[in-house]
């Protein structure tokens, strides 16, 4: 029972995970930064602290332990800063490739590929969701991928209990 328990563990933790990021996108987001934000500050403390208390430590222990309790005192003062640093470069990246594409379109037309139209298209695409994520620098956007991510989350863990309850079937003789 225990060891059913164990290969059950992961894909009912994707489930769960998923419904809560499809639910509560930005409330999940802010409670994920806060906890690690408290975790970086125990951490760092604990580095520097130790660094005080035993003289043999290395500095270099100083060194992550108080960028360690600044990074987590930003994220509990501010638990979206990540969030909005992120999709900044995410932005960036998704309008960057797409405007790439756009190119390679172009040029797919100019030695007569006959799907270019489709690369171009799809391209746009691309650029107009780069500018959207840029644009959206809010909770919408991060709403949408939070949302997806828990989608993502959640197909995988369904995914995970069929096949595992497939393979019981075929090794438990019922094919």
């Amino acid at each position: 029972m225990k060891s059913k328990l164990s290969v059950l563990a992961a894909p009912l933790t994707y489930v769960v995970l998923g419904l809560i990021l499809i639910l509560r996108p930005t409330a999940t987001a802010n409670f994920l930064f806060t906890a690690v934000g408290i975790l970086l500050l125990i951490y760092g403390g604990t580095m520097v602290a130790r660094f005080f208390l035993q003289g043999s430590v290395g500095q270099a222990d100083l060194v992550f332990g108080l960028v360690a309790v600044v990074v987590g005192g930003l994220l509990l003062a501010h638990p979206s800063f990540l969030m909005d640093f992120i999709f900044t470069i995410l932005g960036i990246y998704v309008l960057a490739d797409g405007l790439v594409n756009l190119k390679r379109g172009l040029d797919l037309r100019q030695y007569g590929y006959a799907g270019w139209t489709y690369t171009l298209a799809m391209s746009g695409i691309s650029v107009l969701l780069g500018i959207f994520i840029l644009w959206q620098q809010g909770h919408l956007a991060q709403a949408l991928l939070l949302r997806a991510i828990g989608g993502i989350f959640l197909y995988e863990g369904i995914l995970n209990l069929v096949s595992l309850h497939a393979i019981s079937k075929f090794i438990g003789g019922e094919k």
